[in-house]
């Protein structure tokens, strides 16, 4: 994995130095907002969707997403944001997706295959499609014949609020076609951000819905009360349940320690800002799974992610006790703190 060279990393400076890719993100939660704002300091053609009028208007009159990271400033002037899916896709080479694995199918549908088949995708959506139980990059290749010289992602570690307090982060721009990982990584380094570039996609891909999973556990683990000296103990046994996963599916070169597999599951699982640690954190206080969603406002990706990969794993019968445990807990109602201290008893 390597990073971008110094020549990409100085700041760029606004207006006359912006890149003139033609650029469309899709979806309008924290991390869309945190993207938008990354891509706007770099790009001089932003065009993006969001489903609520209530964001057009925020962002048109007053340049701020009501509905979130209203903290951020994005110039109405850098974007153009409308409620018309196809209108900004139309206008775009590259598409950022950045809508909830749940609601992706659903969103996608609205386009006819030529008007996605065409055109570069970098995906940044955190989980799988469950409709299809596909990876994000899967789902586009079947659905939409999307070649995989045209598909990239973008991973963390990284918080949405942290991005919008300009915190220094590190991203990876992942790709089979070399040229695509660095574009996207030119996209996506500004002041405050750095990215690399990989070549394993689906296994990066994979890490991350994995990880959900695992920040999930992390917080039930929390929630019943057991300590920061047991969680680092649960996280080290969840990177090996990661690797053998990963490499079951995608047999590969890859180096784990890399920050787009250990250092996306570290802050997923120890992070306050960690929607899937949240999430599992009320159901190990003894929250229903029906109450912590309702509770949440927000969508936990490991939810989701905890039956597909259950669900994928039919096919490789892999070992991967935490995520069945922990898919036990949230669609068969089995015992938290039983299932959890017995898992518990297994960890190395």
């Amino acid at each position: 994995m390597d990073y971008l060279g110094a020549d990409l990393l100085r700041p760029l400076r606004r207006k006359k130095t912006r890149l003139r890719y033609r650029v469309a993100v899709i979806g309008g939660g924290s991390w869309a907002t945190a993207i938008v704002k990354i891509l706007s300091a770099n790009l001089e053609h932003i065009h993006w969707w969001v489903r609520e009028q209530e964001i057009v208007d925020g962002i048109t009159q007053y340049g701020h997403n009501p509905l979130y990271l209203s903290s951020i400033y994005i110039d109405p002037s850098d974007v153009k944001i409308s409620t018309n899916l196809k209108k900004v896709v139309a206008h775009a080479d590259y598409v950022v997706i950045v809508t909830p694995s749940a609601f992706l199918h659903k969103t996608m549908s609205e386009l006819k295959l030529s008007k996605l088949n065409k055109k570069k995708i970098i995906t940044a959506v955190k989980g799988i499609v469950p409709e299809t139980m596909q990876l994000i990059s899967d789902y586009l290749k079947t659905e939409f014949k999307v070649p995989a010289s045209n598909l990239a992602m973008i991973s963390g570690p990284s918080h949405a609020e942290e991005i919008a307090q300009e915190k220094f982060t590190f991203l990876t721009a992942a790709s089979e076609n070399t040229e695509l990982a660095e574009i996207t990584a030119r996209f996506f380094t500004n002041r405050y951000v750095r990215a690399s570039v990989s070549s394993d996609l689906l296994g990066a891909e994979m890490s991350i819905v994995l990880k959900n999973i695992y920040a999930l556990g992390a917080g039930i683990y929390s929630g019943l009360g057991y300590g920061d000296n047991f969680i680092a103990a649960y996280v080290a046994n969840c990177v090996k349940e990661m690797n053998l996963f990963v490499n079951s599916l995608y047999p590969g070169v890859r180096n784990m320690s890399d920050a787009v597999y250990l250092g996306d599951l570290l802050v997923t699982a120890y992070s306050h800002f960690s929607r899937n640690r949240m999430f599992g954190n009320m159901i190990g206080h003894g929250l229903s799974v029906r109450a912590t969603q309702l509770e949440m406002h927000m969508i936990a990706e490991g939810y989701y992610s905890s039956r597909c990969v259950h669900e994928i794993n039919k096919k490789y019968n892999a070992q991967i006790p935490i995520v069945e445990t922990i898919y036990g807990i949230l669609y068969e109602g089995n015992n938290v703190s039983s299932e959890m201290k017995r898992i518990a008893e297994y960890f190395v």
